[in-house]
């Protein structure tokens, strides 16, 4: 069985933020490719991409066999859907759109066994379906897999404290994009009300010792952020990335033909 524990890693001050690359495209080797890459951990996003259970399946084998962690973010949260995906070898679970301490308790419940959460037992691709591994796997896979929530409405901002407190916790992982929506300004993160949330949103964080994610690989950014505290980063999507250098290799060829002429 897999011992990286994903959640150790990130709570380890000696090591660097944790850089996670969201794949939204509904392919493993996509898995495999940022793998071998070195990523050391991937974000599995089934609610910005269409992916079946099985693709989110085959894409775990993959995660396995390259050498990264692979994370579970389900479409909405569904506490099925997270069981499954840690029982198929998830290295955690990612829930978006968390705005109250009950809501991120549920989702404790359904990620954790006892006595932090109510997890139920399989015996899955995670144990690899080997019933006498089933009891070390439980003893270890609270300490092990890393849970996320999202804040990243008004509602998140102003129950944060409250989230933040409940066990079982480890990122707040701050929506910048869908936050700074709500406060009218997308997009726009230096405005005033941005950054006083991302000031509550760390000091919640940091009573409670958990940590504080961005969606950023902007190298600038990450530089700045890291400084005041965040571990955590979610890197572009892959549509995004071939976007970027498609454009790239085009104008550097358009250029050498113009050059030509």
């Amino acid at each position: 069985m897999e011992t990286f524990s994903l959640r150790k890693r990130i709570h380890d001050r000696s090591k660097p933020p944790l850089v996670i690359f969201p794949i939204t495209l509904a392919h493993p080797a996509l898995v495999e490719i940022a793998g071998y890459a070195g990523a050391e951990a991937v974000l599995l996003d089934c609610e910005h991409g269409m992916m079946s259970p099985e693709t989110i399946r085959d894409m775990l084998s993959c995660a396995s066999s390259s050498g990264t962690a692979a994370v579970f973010r389900p479409r909405s949260f569904d506490a099925v859907a997270c069981r499954q995906a840690l029982d198929a070898g998830a290295a955690g679970v990612h829930v978006s759109h968390v705005d109250t301490a009950d809501e991120a308790r549920a989702v404790v419940d359904a990620c954790r066994y006892a006595p932090v959460g109510c997890r139920e037992m399989s015996l899955g691709r995670a144990v690899h379906f080997k019933a006498e591994n089933l009891k070390p796997y439980v003893a270890q896979a609270n300490d092990d897999q890393l849970l996320t929530v999202m804040i990243e409405s008004l509602a998140g901002v102003d129950n944060v404290e409250a989230i933040a407190a409940v066990p079982g916790l480890d990122v707040l992982h701050i929506g910048a994009a869908d936050l700074s929506h709500a406060m009218g300004h997308v997009l726009e993160y230096d405005t005033a009300q941005f950054q006083d949330a991302v000031d509550r949103i760390l000091a919640a964080a940091e009573a409670n010792n958990i940590v504080v994610g961005f969606p950023t690989d902007s190298p600038e950014l990450v530089a700045e952020l890291t400084t005041r505290g965040m571990r955590y980063f979610e890197a572009d999507t892959p549509d995004w990335l071939l976007r970027e250098v498609y454009a790239d290799r085009i104008a550097a060829l358009d250029g050498v033909f113009a050059a030509l002429h």
